[in-house]
């Protein structure tokens, strides 16, 4: 059996099983996220009230990828966890609470960041279960990502072997028009190198004996071009370009590609069909099978290839095709410059969904032919920073050297934040000095390169706070949302920097006590520096007696957000300290709060911190279900990166045997990356559980790696108590993987001591018993 007969007979079984299942299709990677649009759009046109049930935030991601035309603004960049929790949450509206079994043919086909939603939306585990069938030979970034999840156990891998002679030979016989004898049957099944498609249809040209001597006499691609494709030559012409423009292809692009001067279109098109060399599915053509697509393909010699590219290119321009399998056909017809317009068009598109793997693949080439066009090296610049991947710096450097003079100190106000967030601030401020933006997306940069700079303790806080109040100011008159979060984040490490952080967060109360709205976001853009309130920065009481006050002036002023804010914080403060019952408390109502007014950010910290809880508690089922929960709520947060360290980091911390929590390791590893899911304020919540389970595992390479970050967090970039016996605890953990045991446990008692000097108890406990 076939990986596409073994699909439909795993679809036929789930339905039987009263499961809801989505098939689709892999077909054009010059697409970003072609996959998932393939199948949110025809859900969201069958039911209409699916789009009510997801959220608004949800609503406006996938916006983003339909063709509706009606796309919802979105506050700050998209990223991959938004997408894959607006797809899952679309699934589930959809399923009318039945499991859910999605289906991709062809996945080696599939765009990157498709391919990177697919194996997301697996490993988040049931109701969504996902088939993926594929060729041997997959993609890197595929491969990679299906053999990780093999390794973890959430994915299994079926080989679907060739058919053996005599079972080739038997099915040969059976799908023959005509009886045939076993020599040719034998033959077919030997041509057809064990593929069930091949065996089938050669067996049926083949209706004598002597039919089958003459198909063997060709080698299998022609065979089957010759059996399926009995048309006239211009139809099969007309194929040929099909079967090289793409795997599947909508109508104005079959039509494009079928049309000749005095030669009806349609009619070739309805010829194909009738022949079964194309087949319809969703609205979409494909060939019956790649055999054939290959076959057809096969047929254009080499040296005619380049003018059949540059004649498959033209007419999908001519067509609206989209415009990265446009830009592809140019390049490979050899024409650079015909293809720059459509590449780059790609290439935004990638970029405004968020697919940075994606905008890589189409800027590369053309690169490649002009090494100093402007726009490309910007994308490629920026697209390096979100992935947080060697050579952002150089790139920028590049990008800014031959930009409009207002773009290149924008993008150069840019590098000095990523060099900020790669642990080198004086570089920053070094180079800041000759940096002067204008835009406001530059100067949001250039305030939070400040800002953070001050924060890990150098340069001056003044500069931070008087750049970030005035970038802020400029939020608050025009209500752009996004700058606001990322320019609140930036006054508030400006303010812990100059010793303010109680003030800022009373000034902000106050300040948008009548804005419930923007309180949501400039709330939101504090939860990484107000995390400095607790971690032993001061007694537990002091903070709790803080957020008590804070939550009856935010309760007087009527400011939801302000006391959603304050009631988690106080939740926190009780449950680092030790008291369980009155943090559960207060971070189940913190939760709900943030709930009610749409604050995503609040309410997935307050699933994160309740997980947490449940381990104190040695509930691990529940702590696995708070933490499933509190990723699919942080994923409909456009501020993730202040979310998904500490949701990784519980989730690798909670794995109890090594081997386990490895495999969690590797999983963070891969679905937490670039500034887009990280900040160094929470990395540490990562870093630190990361280290442990690396050591517990003996994986001692990895551990050493994962404690170098973690020292420079807890000691420039956190600097609290707490952090610090994290850090020795951590450290107590490699001494013993090392066989170092009285190291190890001189290590875990001076954690207990220190955890217990700032007042966490359980932390400390803990320790006293590792110590022995």
């Amino acid at each position: 059996m076939g990986k596409t007969a073994f699909c439909r007979r795993v679809a036929e079984e789930a339905r039987g099983l009263g499961w809801q299942v989505r098939s689709l299709q892999a077909g054009d990677w010059t697409r970003p996220y072609g996959i998932a649009a393939d199948l949110v759009e025809p859900l969201l046109g069958e039911l209409p009230d699916a789009a009510q049930a997801i959220g608004a935030h949800a609503q406006a991601v996938l916006s983003q990828m339909t063709a509706s035309g009606d796309v919802k603004p979105l506050a700050l960049p998209l990223g991959r966890h938004q997408m894959v929790g607006a797809v899952r949450r679309l699934l589930l509206a959809t399923a009318a609470h039945k499991p859910v079994l999605l289906i991709v043919d062809d996945a080696h086909a599939a765009d990157d960041a498709s391919a990177q939603a697919l194996t997301q939306l697996a490993a988040s585990g049931p109701p969504v279960f996902v088939l993926l069938a594929c060729r041997h030979a997959l993609p890197p970034l595929l491969d990679r990502n299906t053999s990780r999840l093999q390794r973890a156990g959430q994915l299994e891998a079926l080989e679907l072997g060739p058919l053996s002679e005599e079972e080739a030979a038997l099915l040969a016989a059976r799908s023959a028009d005509a009886p045939m004898t076993a020599e040719a049957a034998t033959a077919i099944a030997r041509r057809a190198e064990g593929l069930p498609f091949a065996v089938v249809e050669l067996a049926r040209g083949a209706a004598t004996s002597d039919g089958a001597t003459a198909v063997m006499s060709r080698s299998l691609s022609s065979a089957l071009a010759e059996r399926l494709c009995d048309l006239d030559p211009g139809t099969t012409e007309a194929l040929r370009r099909l079967a090289l423009s793409a795997e599947d292809f909508d109508v104005a692009t079959a039509v494009a590609l079928a049309a000749d001067e005095g030669h009806d279109a349609l009619a070739r098109l309805d010829q194909a069909l009738a022949a079964g060399v194309l087949v319809v599915a969703d609205g979409r053509y494909r060939f019956r099978h790649a055999l054939v697509r290959d076959a057809l393909a096969e047929g254009i010699p080499p040296h005619r290839r380049v003018l059949w590219h540059r004649d498959v290119a033209a007419r999908l321009a001519q067509g609206g095709a989209a415009p990265g399998l446009v830009g592809h056909h140019w390049l490979a017809a050899g024409d650079a410059e015909q293809a720059m317009p459509c590449a780059l068009a790609a290439a935004r598109q990638a970029f405004r969904l968020g697919a940075y793997e994606d905008v890589l693949r189409h800027v590369e080439p053309l690169l490649a032919h002009r090494a100093a066009q402007p726009e490309a090296l910007a994308l490629r610049a920026e697209s390096l920073d979100a992935l947080g991947r060697p050579g952002t710096l150089a790139a920028y450097d590049a990008a800014a050297a031959v930009a409009p003079d207002a773009l290149s100190h924008e993008l150069r106000a840019k590098r000095a934040l990523a060099q900020v967030k790669m642990s080198d601030p004086p570089g920053a401020l070094q180079y800041l000095k000759d940096v002067h933006p204008t835009t406001v997306a530059g100067r949001l940069a250039e305030a939070l390169a400040y800002s953070g700079a001050a924060a890990l303790g150098f340069g001056d806080p003044a500069e931070g706070t008087r750049r970030s109040a005035e970038v802020r100011r400029i939020a608050l008159e025009t209500g752009d949302e996004g700058t606001l979060v990322i320019a609140s984040w930036s006054q508030a490490a400006a303010a812990h920097a100059r010793g303010d952080l109680h003030g800022s967060v009373w000034a902000d109360l106050k300040e948008t006590s009548h804005l419930p709205q923007l309180a949501v976001r400039v709330f939101d853009g504090h939860l990484c520096i107000t995390q400095r309130f607790l971690y032993g920065s001061r007694p537990y009481a002091e903070v709790i007696a803080f957020a008590d006050a804070l939550a009856t002036e935010a309760q007087r002023l009527g400011a939801a957000r302000g006391h959603a804010f304050a009631v988690t914080l106080r939740g926190e403060a009780w449950l680092l300290s030790g008291q369980l019952d009155a943090a559960e408390q207060d971070l189940v109502a913190g939760g709900r709060m943030h709930r009610a007014i749409g604050g995503a950010t609040g309410e997935a910290l307050s699933l994160q911190r309740r997980s947490e809880l449940a381990i104190y508690r040695g509930q691990m089922d529940r702590a696995r279900g708070l933490l499933d929960e509190a990723l699919d709520v942080a994923r409909q947060s456009d501020v993730g990166f202040h979310l998904l360290d500490r949701i990784y980091g519980t989730r690798i911390a909670m794995a109890t045997q090594p081997d386990a929590a490895l495999g969690v390791l590797e999983e963070a590893e891969a679905n937490v990356r670039g500034p887009l899911e990280s900040c160094p304020g929470c990395r540490i919540t990562f870093a630190i559980p990361a280290t442990i389970a690396a050591a517990r595992a003996h994986e001692l390479d990895l551990a050493a790696s994962h404690q170098q970050q973690s020292e420079y967090l807890a000691n420039v970039v956190m600097k609290l108590p707490a952090w610090y016996a994290s850090l020795h605890e951590a450290q107590a953990h490699i001494e013993r993987a090392s066989g170092r045991v009285a190291a190890a446990r001189e290590g875990f008692a001076a954690a207990a001591r220190e955890f217990h000097a700032c007042g966490h108890a359980l932390d400390a406990a803990r320790c006293r018993e590792l110590a022995g």
